[in-house]
């Protein structure tokens, strides 16, 4: 019986607990395929899932075929997920496994490979009840609850993060900040 019952409580700890697989390199390409972005995990460690650092590599390819580097250097974070807009700024959403979540939620970096906004999970999902998708036992996701899009507003793309009934935040890449509305209401 005793072995029943701890059988019973393993189980249940490992079915209430997340696994991940450890980041690996990424090969990411924008929409139109002009921009393309390296990802790449230093110090991996694959019995916890996670890495040490990240670094990135934004480059462009050029009418002759060839890619010129625009920058490369260290990432805030290690993201979850990389997105490269039309013009070429990147945008990492999460964290990698949860870890260091809520911090760096949204990392946009411009061409140069300066980083144009930070974000908390707090800073995009003004209230925990805004987002119950993006909640999990590791932390809150925004991509768990949100879906990007690029989109443009006048001259200036800005990343769309829409829930099913196609509502949630949105930011502007050029300057970093929020442009949205939240149920109507301006972002408080």
């Amino acid at each position: 019986m005793k072995r029943l019952a701890s059988l019973l409580l393993a189980l249940a700890v490992s079915a209430g607990a997340n696994s991940y697989v450890p980041p690996r390199p990424l090969l990411i390409g924008s929409d139109f395929g002009s921009y393309g972005f390296k990802f790449l995990p230093h110090g991996v460690n694959d019995a916890n899932a996670s890495a040490r650092e990240s670094w990135g590599e934004l480059f462009v390819l050029q009418p002759d075929g060839t890619l010129r580097t625009l920058w490369k250097r260290k990432l805030v974070n290690i993201p979850s997920r990389v997105l490269i807009s039309p013009r070429g700024q990147v945008v990492t959403l999460d964290n990698w496994a949860g870890s260091g979540s809520p911090k760096h939620a949204v990392v946009i970096y411009d061409l140069q490979g300066k980083v144009t906004a930070d974000l908390k999970f707090s800073d995009v999902v003004p209230a925990p009840d805004a987002c119950p998708r993006c909640q999990s036992m590791d932390g809150p996701f925004l991509s768990w609850g949100y879906t990007p899009k690029f989109t443009f507003y006048g001259e200036d793309v800005h990343l769309a993060l829409r829930n099913p009934q196609g509502k949630g935040p949105s930011l502007n890449l050029v300057t970093g900040k929020l442009k949205t509305l939240w149920n109507g209401q301006p972002r408080p």
